[in-house]
């Protein structure tokens, strides 16, 4: 077992309250967070039951109200954390493909085919989380500061596969790649737009047109 007291002046130390109160302080937040996304994935963010939270972690509404402020306070970083995942698994999914030595070819298809799956229920649903997240975030320096962290990471992970796939010759972008990394996630959050039309043609339409788009920016190669 590895102990926390530390050796000065060849004296052992016994740890500060401040830092327990830090140590506890983290656990405490980590617990609450797993809990939460355990309610959020259950019942979303509108039903999400703040009491089921509370019952099953076995924290106190005081240490939650002082960790997060709010019930809401508490969904942004429960959101926030699903975010981190989902874009961490998309990432390891495209780089992944082209390592298994698909063509270019094929390794577009396979991403038309992801990106014709844009309309459905369950990418509605994660594209109204990112949305509501970074609405959240432009109040809370704390959050903003994680999903900047997490989207510079995930963007870089996405151009750095990007420069995989041209190395290997599987495709030859006509743009920056770290900025073609972007287009992509904004075009992502943009469909937000056509979401609230709740027009199924047009939803279709777009994500052909985002196809053609990025067919012309990557130039995958057979």
């Amino acid at each position: 077992m590895v102990s926390s007291n530390k050796w000065q002046d060849g004296e052992v130390v016994e740890p500060t309250e401040r830092t327990r109160k830090n140590v506890n302080g983290a656990s405490t937040m980590e617990t609450l967070v797993s809990f939460g996304i355990e309610e959020l994935e259950r019942n979303g963010s509108i039903n999400f039951n703040l009491e089921t939270v509370l019952r099953e972690s076995g924290v106190s509404r005081g240490s939650l109200y002082h960790h997060f402020g709010s019930r809401i306070g508490l969904i942004s970083r429960c959101e926030a954390e699903l975010l981190k995942k989902s874009l961490k698994a998309d990432n390891e999914g495209v780089r992944l493909l082209i390592n298994m030595g698909v063509s270019g070819k094929e390794l577009f298809e396979i991403l038309a085919l992801q990106i014709r799956t844009n309309g459905s229920p369950d990418a509605l649903a994660r594209r109204q989380r990112r949305i509501r997240t970074l609405a959240l975030a432009m109040e809370d320096a704390n959050l903003r500061a994680m999903l900047t962290e997490a989207q510079d990471k995930g963007s870089k992970f996405f151009a750095e596969s990007l420069a995989l796939a041209q190395e290997k010759g599987l495709i030859r972008p006509i743009v920056d790649l770290e900025a073609l990394s972007y287009l992509v996630q904004s075009m992502f959050l943009g469909r937000i737009l056509v979401d609230n039309t709740e027009n199924a043609v047009l939803s279709d339409g777009i994500n052909e047109a985002t196809i053609t788009a990025l067919e012309k920016l990557l130039n995958p190669q057979a």
